[in-house]
């Protein structure tokens, strides 16, 4: 097999479709990342006032997911360029693996979003933006907040999450067609030589 990045020849179906999955897949796994995951709020706001956001890179899920959507087009990069046929499998399996923690990461944390984003670490958060925004010392802040704890806090998960995730769906796509290209590859005819 030969680099596919000097190759003059029309790219097939399936690579083009893997490239085109992988490509859509990382932009938006990066993309939602960097999105809202999540608002944090109480109940009794109405106006969501007082929301916090979390974005994805606030957070460490996030940032594995922004780094495996940028290493997923490294490894796309390096299957056409890589001219064995079991390296160029072992990518698309990469790419299969960066796909799965793409897609599982974000719903985790929806499912979880409660825990996740409220409790302590929420309280924490809206303890430094809104002493940021309202100019007070943060410690006076969370001593308010604390009163208002006793109202229920409400966390709502935002469309980062599910974009994040839906990159990660195409990811796994794009690994698993960059899987069935490598399989459909026929090594050159050797009895030719």
């Amino acid at each position: 097999m030969s680099s596919e990045i000097a190759s003059t020849a029309r790219p097939t179906g399936l690579r083009l479709a893997g490239t085109a999955c992988v490509a859509l897949g990382a932009i938006a796994a990066g993309v939602g990342a960097t999105r809202e995951w999540a608002a944090i709020g109480f109940t009794a706001d109405v106006e969501h006032a007082a929301d916090v956001s979390v974005h994805g890179i606030d957070v460490w899920e996030g940032k594995v997911v922004l780094f495996a959507a940028v290493a997923s087009l490294l490894v796309m990069l390096a299957m056409r360029v890589s001219g064995s046929a079991s390296t160029r499998r072992g990518l698309a399996i990469a790419l299969i693996i960066l796909g799965v923690l793409c897609v599982t990461l974000p719903v985790a944390g929806a499912i979880r979003a409660r825990d996740r984003f409220g409790g302590v670490e929420g309280a924490d958060r809206m303890a430094r933006t809104l002493s940021l925004q309202l100019g007070l010392p943060e410690e006076v802040v969370r001593e308010r907040l604390s009163e208002l704890l006793g109202q229920d806090l409400r966390v709502e998960t935002s469309p980062g999450l599910w974009i994040t995730a839906a990159g990660g769906v195409l990811l796994v796509a794009g690994g698993v067609l960059g899987l069935a290209w490598v399989r459909r590859e026929r090594p050159p005819d050797r009895a030719m030589g």
